[in-house]
């Protein structure tokens, strides 16, 4: 029988019976969950509370329970049931609040070790100080409060010896002889979210394969290696990720790390690898936001669950049992010590600055006010070694943990560790302007191995605006960057600042592990990352949200129609990551598009944070921009010939609003300096006298063979020229003129930047408009597996389309964009 932790002390009853699920079955007297050959049993566990220890309320409601009343709620719900345990998910500190975090979270664990915890799962943030520092929690050294109950994790082993560094499994026996296997692992993305470094003894073996094995022997009728008659995986993943990689074996899957609720039973159970439903599957949420329970019913003669359901129990319930006397001692007695350190004053303002936001909580796929605010932070608190200023500041969106909300019109010391409680070093890195476009491009993720959510957004300074196009592949979206008003260079070096976690490649911006990249990080000797956002706050009292987002999805196209012999140009715009996501912050209720200067639609935006496919339980979430107009802008455009000739380029330009409401403070949310352009006909170019023929110089073909064929990898990307009559093309990739072949091509190797420029010859003249230079990085897709150096780490590549069909953006090695039509 397990022990627990006895005499809990409450102010009030326990309000919510973990057993009402079961009310027309009710146990015995005494207590206890078994009923002749049945046993009801309740499976509690929490996920992710990241040292949040005190109660928390927002307008009146109750946000998060704290521990003292979930220990109330939980040593209650074990007494009246004893066929009950209550077990973590990990994640349990770091990331945490000041009251906890800067007393290096030994209040957590303290308040936790009264909790009757049987075992906990391994999150990444338990790794936050590195493994050595866990280690001595484990141990109780150094000034660290020993953990008091086990962590499990199946799959880390030790590079060395192979061998496990903690228990796989451990395996409770309730009072009533039914014996139920927990089985933990932490996902093998485990090393993105962490320092560099901090598992370089450690190797992660495949989770759900991990879990998958123990699971099986826990069920292979051998006594010797442990047998259970339940087995439950404690998997630190999304649930939704997870479910469908599980074996049988497992019947029941709690999860976390993600910070959403789940849970699923019953109809709406999710389905394993077997294509059978897992029992129940829950995932508590986080910051004792919420408690998950499986409510389950075991026969022992058929030694089987013969009913189950995952229950959530909102912080409102517990907060309702009153606080366990003991974890409120160690909660007031660490609110006190931090006190007065937490309340002293950084800034006077009402500005309040949120991070991205969806229904259901944080969305890290959405630009926010938050990050802009420390990215700027990233750029201008400090500088370079020698004295010169950092050109780029960014900033990962997993690295803000709470919004920045001022309390009275004030903002505290508190309030900014809050925000960034990983003690992280600042510094920079030196890149090029391709190389930073390939960062952007590493803000989508493939679900994986790599990767639990589908778009991380980068904080950017405000000197930086990009546009995007979501239709076009992965690595290949990023259609115009902007540095201080102007496109981006993609061959000169840029500094770029921020916490050394990120410029090191953390949450896989893989490109900044490259060596040209690595050979220049510099840490910043003085000061962490809160206290550069600190200076920066009081170096700028004034500082407000933004008044616009500085990213932009942009999907254009174009078609043509002659009207009594004259071009009429109509197309569609679909936009979306125009708004902001925090109450009162930036969201255009409208849009206005622009062709060479004149007003030619307006778009409604929605401003939902209802993501598309929250009603589908298997589906994730996959916004990477709030804000969006329901259906693509249609418009028109008619005498774009007159007084032209030649080939046209019309500029667009979207500006937030109707054009009513537009004033000159109005934010452009696209501008022309983007280059997003209308390429329009406009017939022959006309003579001009004593200045030869005027021609227009037909834009080069760019080919990169595996942007839609991974089995055509080993073809190198390549451009063609047309041959035209008055002009001459040179084509030069790394400074040095290229030939080309016998078949007229090109040829260059990926992740190099071929620029070709037009030049008129004698008797010829250009047009005006004309455009005279254009370049383009092809990047391997990443679906090749052929050897081949990527010097560029996970991007896409591109095709260029030809003049016939809809318009795609291209990224034009930092002069400009132009849209071509792609083939029909």
């Amino acid at each position: 029988m397990k022990t627990l932790v006895a005499g809990a002390t409450a102010t009030a009853a326990l309000v919510v019976s973990p057993l009402a699920a079961f009310a027309e079955d009710p146990v015995s007297e005494s207590g206890g969950g078994a009923e002749g050959d049945v046993v009801t049993m309740n499976l509690f566990n929490m996920t992710d509370i990241h040292g949040h220890i005190e109660k928390s309320e927002y307008k009146g409601k109750v946000t998060e329970a704290g521990l003292a009343s979930t220990a109330c709620y939980v040593k209650n719900a074990l007494e009246a049931n004893d066929n009950s345990v209550f077990t973590l998910l990990g994640d349990n500190i770091g990331a945490s609040p000041f009251t906890s975090g800067s007393q290096d979270d030994n209040p957590t664990i303290e308040a936790l070790n009264h909790m009757g915890v049987f075992a906990s799962a391994i999150g990444n943030h338990e790794f936050d100080k590195g493994l050595d520092v866990l280690m001595k929690r484990v141990e109780g050294k150094d000034g660290y409060t020993q953990i008091g109950f086990p962590y499990l994790a199946a799959n880390i082993v030790s590079k060395s010896t192979g061998k496990t560094l903690f228990d796989p499994f451990k395996i409770w026996e309730s009072p009533s002889g039914v014996r139920v296997g927990f089985v933990a692992a932490i996902e093998e993305d485990a090393p993105t979210k962490v320092a560099p470094g901090t598992f370089d003894e450690v190797n992660f073996l495949p989770a759900a394969e991990t879990v998958n094995k123990y699971a099986a022997i826990l069920k292979d009728g051998q006594e010797g290696n442990g047998e259970a008659d339940i087995v439950v995986a404690l998997y630190d993943n999304d649930v939704l990720i997870s479910a469908p990689r599980l074996s049988s074996d497992v019947d029941i899957l709690m999860g976390g790390d993600t910070h959403k609720p789940y849970y699923f039973s019953g109809d709406n159970a999710l389905t394993n690898k077997d294509g059978k439903p897992i029992v129940a599957t829950t995932a508590s949420g986080s910051f004792t936001d919420n408690l998950a329970n499986v409510e389950l019913k075991y026969n022992k003669v058929e030694k089987k669950i013969v009913e189950a359901k995952a229950v959530q129990i909102p912080a409102s319930d517990l907060v309702a049992c009153g606080e366990d006397a003991d974890v409120k001692g160690v909660v007031d007695e660490a609110v006190t010590k931090a006190k007065e350190a937490k309340e002293k004053v950084v800034l006077e303002t009402n500005s309040a600055f949120y991070r991205g936001k969806q229904a259901s909580g944080e969305n890290r796929g959405t630009e926010s006010t938050l990050g802009s605010l420390v990215a700027d932070a990233m750029k201008s608190s400090f500088t370079k070694l020698d004295g010169k200023p950092i050109d780029i500041g960014i900033v990962n969106a997993g690295g803000l943990r709470a919004d920045l909300v001022p309390k009275e019109g004030k903002l505290t010391v508190g309030d900014v560790f809050a925000v960034a409680p990983f003690s992280n070093e600042v510094g920079y890195v030196e890149m090029t302007g391709a190389q930073f476009k390939t960062l952007l491009e590493q803000q989508w993720k493939e679900i994986g191995e790599n990767s639990t959510r589908p778009m991380l957004k980068l904080g950017l300074s405000e000197n930086v605006k990009y546009t995007y196009d979501p239709a076009r592949p992965m690595g290949d979206r990023i259609t115009s960057i902007l540095l201080d008003g102007q496109p981006i260079d993609p061959q000169a070096t840029y500094s770029v600042g921020s916490v050394t976690f990120l410029l090191a490649g953390g949450d896989s911006f893989d490109v900044l592990k490259e060596d040209s990249i690595k050979a220049t990080l510099t840490t910043i000797p003085d000061g962490l990352d809160r206290e550069w956002i600190q200076k920066y706050l009081e170096d700028n009292p004034k500082v407000a949200p933004r008044a616009a987002v500085s990213s932009v999805g942009a999907t254009l196209t174009q078609s043509e129609e002659s009207v009594d012999g004259k071009p009429v140009v109509s197309g569609t715009l679909a936009l979306r990551g125009l708004s902001f996501s925090g109450p009162g912050e930036a969201a255009p209720k409208n849009v206005t598009l622009y062709v060479d200067g004149k007003n030619v639609a307006t778009g409604a935006v929605n401003n939902t944070l209802e993501d598309a496919n929250a009603a589908n339980a298997n589906a994730i979430v996959t916004a990477d921009g709030v804000g969006y107009t329901d259906a693509p802008i249609e418009f028109s455009v008619t005498g774009v010939c007159e007084d032209r000739s030649g080939t046209v380029n019309l500029p667009l330009t979207v500006k937030a609003g109707t054009a009513d409401e537009q004033s000159a403070d109005t934010p452009e949310l696209i501008s022309e300096a983007s280059g997003l352009t209308l390429t329009v006909d406009c017939g022959p170019a006309a003579e001009e006298p004593g200045e030869g023929m005027v021609v227009t110089p037909a834009a080069p073909e760019f080919i990169n063979p595996s942007a839609s064929d991974p089995a055509s990898c080993t073809v190198k990307p390549y451009a063609t020229v047309k041959d035209m009559e008055g002009v001459k093309y040179t084509v030069t990739v790394d400074g040095k003129e290229l030939k080309a072949n016998a078949e007229g091509k090109f040829v260059y190797p990926y992740g190099k930047t071929i620029i070709v420029k037009a030049e008129p010859v004698d008797g010829f003249t250009f047009a005006p408009n004309a455009k005279t230079e254009w370049s383009w990085t092809a990047m391997m897709n990443d679906k090749c597996n052929t050897g081949v150096s990527k010097p560029l780490a996970k991007t896409g590549v591109s095709v260029l389309g030809t003049a016939a069909g809809a318009l795609a953006l291209l990224f034009a090695g930092g002069t400009m964009l132009a849209l071509r039509r792609k083939q029909a």
